[in-house]
């Protein structure tokens, strides 16, 4: 883990991390279709994060997605992956197939779908 204070939330956890970093916000807001300022407004909590502007934020930030969450998430996502992959192992290829699918949905990943 990075040495970052624990009392810290994800929105101060990312601006600290940013601003130690030189973090250039309209970097951080190119890649993620938004203006360096609304990064700004995002850390100030004037609007909602996505997923996918958290995967962007900790790796800017250097740090993982648990680590930017904090350690309570860290905790709770251990158990969720490995829950996850044992009914992961469960599953037929097909079944696995449509499960990536649908997680790509809900992470906003998705892959554009090709013209046929």
């Amino acid at each position: 883990m990075r040495a970052l204070p624990p009392t810290m939330d994800f929105y101060e956890r990312i601006a600290a991390a940013f601003d130690r970093l030189g973090v250039n916000r309209a970097q951080v807001g190119r890649e993620t279709g938004i203006t360096g300022q609304a990064v700004t407004q995002k850390l100030q909590r004037k609007s909602a994060v996505t997923p996918h502007e958290i995967q962007v934020y900790a790796r800017h930030a250097r740090l993982t997605v648990s680590e930017a969450l904090g350690e309570g998430a860290v905790v709770l996502q251990l158990k969720d992956e490995q829950d996850l992959i044992e009914l992961y192992r469960l599953l037929t290829p097909a079944q696995r197939e449509l499960l990536f699918g649908v997680a790509r949905q809900l992470a906003g990943t998705e892959a554009p779908e090709t013209a046929s």
